[in-house]
């Protein structure tokens, strides 16, 4: 074991993860930073709530929204050139070669510190749904979910303005937008590593 997940580690730590994919999922773990930016800039709005503290509030939102239009924007190029190219056929060829076990046991060396690995588990996922739907499918899949994500900012903007509104402080719909958002870095940040596993698989 470990063969197949070495020579492509050797392969990414000369090279890195390429782009697109790099700054998709970099803009993805910035979803999660930018969320806990935003949930700390409504607890001190709560607590001290000027024009100053709520200004802070509608900044944030606005850089929140700004990144999750990003990601999109970089997942709808992605899938247009890769059309173009053809370049799902290559993939769905490499992803039913990929040796899932293989791989994982090679992320398992530094990802297995908490007794539940996220990272292996998704990136488990994420192999088994491009082997199963194809390469395509997948991203046809995170599209969904990045349409999720930008919902999920409009509902707790929303929530926010009826608070201001109101008067009446709407703590759980921060909590659970807040959940929805930095959950995003293990699944998007860790579709960095899926593609570059199949990218790298020939060189």
């Amino acid at each position: 074991m470990g063969t197949q997940g070495d020579r492509i580690f050797q392969i990414t730590a000369e090279r890195g993860f390429p782009d697109p994919w790099l700054s998709f999922g970099d803009s993805l773990c910035d979803e999660a930073a930018l969320s806990t930016e935003l949930t700390r800039a409504i607890s001190k709005a709560r607590k001290e709530p000027t024009e100053e503290t709520r200004a802070k509030v509608t900044r944030a939102f606005q850089a929140k929204k700004a990144n999750l239009r990003r990601c999109a924007d970089i997942l709808d190029q992605v899938l247009s050139d890769y059309d173009a190219s053809g370049m799902w056929g290559v993939l769905d060829e490499r992803a039913s070669r990929l040796d899932v076990a293989d791989m994982l046991e090679t992320w398992g060396r530094t990802q297995a510190l908490h007794p539940f690995p996220v990272v292996l588990r998704s990136l488990e996922f994420n192999w088994g749904y491009m082997k199963e739907h194809g390469v395509r499918a997948f991203y046809e899949m995170t599209r969904g979910y990045v349409s999720r994500l930008r919902e999920n900012s409009e509902r707790w903007h929303e929530a926010w303005n009826g608070e201001v509104a109101t008067g009446v402080v709407d703590r759980i719909t921060s909590i659970e937008c807040d959940l929805a958002s930095i959950e995003a870095p293990m699944h998007c940040d860790v579709c960095k590593k899926t593609i570059t596993a199949l990218l790298y698989l020939d060189e």
